[in-house]
C-alpha cells in the first residue's frame, strides 16, 4: 500500500497529525471491525485500515524515537518506536502474581506483492473483488468496483496473500512475567519487545502492557479492596459464629459477632490486593447476605415454636416493626 493510498482509505489529508490518523482510524475501525459489521468484505477492509494507520504514523514515531535518542555528544542512536497495548488478567492474578500471555501484531510489508498490494499477471483474469460481476456492495448499494474499473476482469488484481493491503499481519505470543499486587490501569514495561528500528539496525523499542480487569463472577474490586456477597444463615447473623469466605488467595475465616438479621459488611485487612511499592494492602470486604431456611422439619418447628415463647414479652425490642405494625392495626393481639 501507498502513502497516497493509505491517506486516501483514511480519508485524512497530507499534513495530518497523528492524533487525526488516530481519530480517523477509530472511527472506521468500528463500523468495518469483523466483531460489529457481518459484511464478507469486513475482515479485508479493517485488515486494510490497520495497515494504513501503521504506514502513515510510522514516520511520526521514527522521528520521535530518533529525537529522543540523541546523547548530549550530539550522536544519534536509531531505535524503533515504543509500543503501548493492553493486557488483560483475573483479579487472582493480580493478587498472586504469575505469568501471563501477550499477543502481539506486527504489519510487515506483503512479500509476495512487495506491499503494492496488487499482482500483475500475462492475461487478464477474473476480478476477485466483484466475481466478473464489476460492482461491489457496500451495505444496500452496489458501487462501481475500483480493483477493475468496472470491467470485471483485470490483468492487475489484488494480492491474495496480503488481501490488498499490502502488509501482512504477524503473531507473537509473548510470556509475560505478572508482579503480585498490579491494579488496573498500571503499565509493565518490557524492554525491547516495542518496535523494530526503520533501519533494521540498533535496538528496538520498548513495550508497555497496560493492566485490565477481566470480569469475575464472584469478586469486584474498588481501589486495592476486594469485594464479594457471601450468603449467610439468618441464625449465625443473630447468634454470631465462625464462617469460611473465599478469597482469590485461599479460604479465610471470619468471626460473626451476634447482631441483627440484615445484611452487613465485614471486613478481613490485608487479604484484598497485596502492598506494592508505596501502595498498602487492600481489604477483603465481606457483604454478609442473610439466607432464611425454605423447608422445616417436626423438630425444627417444635423449637421455632419454643423460641417464639422464650421471645415473650420482649417482642417490642425483638421485632420493633412487627410490634408497632400490630399496636395500629391489630390492638391486642402478640407476635
Amino acid at each position: 500500500m501507498k502513502t497516497a493510498e493509505a491517506r486516501k482509505l483514511l480519508g485524512v489529508g497530507r499534513d495530518a497529525t497523528p492524533h487525526a490518523i488516530k481519530k480517523a482510524f477509530r472511527h472506521l475501525a468500528m463500523l468495518w471491525h469483523p466483531d460489529r459489521n457481518p459484511a464478507p468484505e469486513a475482515h479485508e477492509m479493517f485488515a486494510r485500515l490497520s495497515a494504513a494507520c501503521d504506514l502513515l504514523l510510522e514516520p511520526f514515531e521514527s522521528a520521535r524515537t530518533d529525537d529522543e535518542s540523541a546523547s548530549p555528544t550530539g550522536k544519534t542512536e536509531s531505535h524503533g518506536a515504543d509500543r503501548n497495548q493492553d493486557i488483560e488478567l483475573d483479579i487472582e492474578q493480580l493478587c498472586l502474581g504469575g505469568k501471563a500471555e501477550a499477543v502481539l501484531e506486527s504489519a510487515r510489508e506483503c512479500v509476495e506483492c512487495e506491499g503494492q498490494g496488487t499482482q500483475e499477471h500475462g492475461h487478464s483474469q477474473l476480478c476477485t473483488q466483484c466475481q466478473g460481476s464489476g460492482r461491489v456492495r457496500h451495505g444496500k448499494n452496489l458501487n462501481h468496483c475500483e480493483d477493475c474499473d468496472g470491467r470485471g476482469y483485470s490483468k492487475r488484481t489484488r494480492c491474495l496473500s496480503c488481501r490488498g493491503s499490502g502488509r501482512q499481519i504477524s503473531r507473537r505470543v509473548l510470556t509475560v512475567t505478572i508482579p503480585p499486587g498490579v491494579l488496573p490501569g498500571d503499565e509493565l514495561r518490557l524492554k525491547g519487545e516495542g518496535y523494530a528500528p526503520p533501519s533494521g539496525k540498533g535496538r528496538s523499542g520498548d513495550l508497555h502492557l497496560r493492566i485490565q480487569l477481566r470480569p469475575h463472577p464472584l469478586y469486584t474490586l474498588e481501589d486495592s479492596d476486594i469485594l464479594l456477597d457471601r450468603p449467610v444463615s439468618v441464625f449465625i447473623l443473630l447468634g454470631g459464629g465462625n464462617i469460611s469466605v473465599p478469597s482469590p488467595t485461599g479460604p479465610r475465616d471470619l468471626d460473626i459477632e451476634p447482631g441483627s438479621a440484615t445484611s452487613r459488611e465485614q471486613d478481613i485487612p490485608g487479604a484484598g490486593i497485596p502492598a506494592r511499592g508505596k501502595r498498602a494492602a487492600g481489604k477483603l470486604r465481606v457483604r454478609l447476605v442473610p439466607v432464611l431456611p425454605v423447608t422445616s422439619t417436626p423438630e425444627l418447628i417444635k423449637l421455632y415454636r419454643t423460641l417464639q415463647t422464650k421471645i415473650g414479652q420482649a417482642e417490642a425490642d425483638v421485632f420493633p416493626e412487627l410490634s408497632a405494625w400490630e399496636q395500629r392495626w391489630v390492638p391486642g393481639s402478640k407476635v
